[in-house]
């Protein structure tokens, strides 16, 4: 079992157009795709899309809240949320013809002391059985200075390996908490390590992973690095690397080696970035996809 925490979910919403976004027109959608989003949320329904028994755990609240929860129980999802005052935050993406998505990203709303204590709380029971935890994405204000590595340290209690997809000063505490695996992309890398080395990136006796966007990932692990670009190229990237994190955690409990995660990572990636929704993906084109993926090893 995969346990997917969510700090700040979101209702992500995508709108397509028919033409061009230009600033200071009306655009009316031709299509609006919504999911339950958040980067946590979106490994979550990768993870379960390949066939992963997954637990999601996510502050929730008001309207907001229990639509995120009913679309992730429709999704196979089972659902341990922290019950808040504050609604989940909204994402937009706008999709012009012909142009890269452009994306609005509301700030998180404020924890409060005791919903921080509840998601702690949540995590720990939660991960108790889970092969692996996976935390992605920044922490809510109200959020200690050191609560990525609280929740590690959550995790961990029950036994369970953890992932770690964060940025800025939550990398850096979740880092010092040492997760099994560190999964990050190149922008968030050069920030904490002023370089792009995935083997600098390695927690004591752990496993670092780098996504590239269209140049896809570089993972370095027992002094090996893997690196591996994507078949093809889709329209939809948001939302591509948390897939990655879902697809490789799905594949290491499912008894895959490295390798063969990486494949599957990628080829996921792929898939979802085809079609619109952030983390939503063909099972199918993704195990398709990944079987053309040519993973090289490299020797550290």
């Amino acid at each position: 079992m995969i346990v997917c925490v969510s700090p700040t979910p979101a209702v992500d919403r995508l709108h397509q157009v028919s033409g061009p976004v230009v600033v200071g027109e009306i655009h009316r959608p031709t299509r609006v795709v919504a999911v339950a989003g958040g980067k946590g949320l979106n490994a979550a329904r990768a993870a379960a899309a390949l066939g992963a028994h997954v637990r999601a755990v996510a502050p929730l609240g008001g309207g907001s809240g229990a639509w995120i929860e009913a679309e992730l129980a429709a999704a196979g999802i089972e659902v341990r949320s922290v019950r808040t005052q504050a609604e989940p935050r909204v994402c937009v993406s706008v999709a012009g013809e012909g142009q890269e998505l452009t994306e609005f990203y509301e700030g998180a709303p404020e924890l409060l002391a005791d919903e921080w204590d509840a998601l702690v709380e949540v995590v720990r029971a939660a991960a108790d059985g889970a092969g692996w935890v996976t935390l992605s994405g920044s922490l809510p204000p109200g959020s200690p200075a050191d609560g990525m590595a609280t929740l590690i340290g959550a995790a961990r209690e029950a036994g369970a390996r953890v992932a770690l997809d964060a940025r800025d000063d939550d990398l850096r505490a979740g880092v010092l908490g040492e997760p099994d695996l560190i999964k990050i992309n190149e922008h968030e890398a050069r920030d904490l390590l002023g370089s792009t080395d995935v083997a600098a990136l390695c927690p004591p006796g752990g496993v670092a992973c780098i996504t590239r966007g269209a140049d896809g990932l570089e993972l370095a692990t027992d002094g090996v690095r893997l690196r591996a670009r994507p078949p093809v190229r889709g329209r939809y990237p948001v939302g591509c690397g948390d897939v990655t994190l879902g697809a490789l955690v799905t594949a290491r409990d499912a008894g895959a080696d490295w390798h063969e995660a990486v494949a599957l990572a990628v080829g996921a990636a792929a898939a979802a970035a085809e079609v619109p929704g952030a983390g939503v993906l063909d099972p199918a084109r993704a195990r398709m996809l990944a079987a053309d993926v040519e993973v090289s090893a490299i020797r550290s």
